[in-house]
């Protein structure tokens, strides 16, 4: 059985960021400790704690933009640590990663960006786990945590809702959520989904070139995805 810990990136016009996603990373459950405790490893080495707490979390664009807790940290230390991260994200033989992008600007209703990502994503990940099961976990501090649930178990009842949909059989049980402070599995896709968003080139500077390079060096494509409209 797998996990599947998913996060969003909103679509932001006014910054070049004309997309809205949904996206994470799908774990075989016995794989889940082994990662939580490289996560915490790393939690010791540079927060001398493991403890899980808005001070000890690994939150991507914290990290990017040197916010707090990494607030002072010199940007150089703070892409060693983003590059560690993505190395963990990068096993393939343990993590994998879906992902759904609508492009917000080029959908005839586009306040239904999220309902249609969320959707998308919900098939690319019974796509990818196949007859297996899989729970669902979100982070609570992105999403609207009511509608997620009430899209999803309509998804689940009548598959999901376009012509060419599908039944989604394998995701389990219903969407669940977690503070991303709680659960290193939820940074890990936060890592995932901000690294991804970034190989787009919405993001300019020194910063953006150097960490570019962090993700070029690594492979972190997705198994699944669906990039729409087109």
């Amino acid at each position: 059985m797998y996990v599947t810990y998913f996060d969003e990136v909103k679509a932001q016009p006014e910054q070049g960021q004309n997309s809205y996603w949904v996206g994470g990373i799908c774990v075989k459950m016995d794989h889940i400790a082994g990662l939580e405790a490289q996560v915490n490893e790393l939690s010791q080495e540079w927060f001398k704690s493991i403890e899980l707490t808005v001070a000890t979390e690994f939150h991507a664009k914290a990290l990017y933009f040197g916010t707090f807790p990494f607030k002072g940290w010199k940007p150089d230390r703070r892409l060693t640590i983003l590059g560690r991260l993505v190395d963990i994200i990068a096993q393939g033989n343990v993590v994998q990663r879906v992902y759904a992008k609508m492009n917000v600007d080029k959908l005839y209703v586009p306040e239904k960006a999220a309902e249609y990502a969320f959707a998308h994503f919900c098939e690319r990940v019974q796509m990818l786990v196949g007859p297996t099961k899989t729970l669902i976990i979100g982070d609570m501090d992105a999403h609207q945590a009511n509608q997620t649930i009430r899209e999803f178990s309509q998804y689940r009842i009548k598959g999901t809702p376009w012509e060419y949909g599908i039944k989604i059989p394998s995701i389990v049980d219903c969407v669940h959520f977690a503070h991303s402070h709680h659960s290193r599995m939820i940074q890990l896709a936060d890592v995932y989904l901000f690294s991804a968003t970034h190989l787009w080139g919405v993001r300019k500077g020194e910063m953006a070139d150097k960490f570019t390079e962090v993700l070029k060096q690594r492979d972190i494509g997705p198994q699944r995805y669906k990039i729409w409209p087109n």
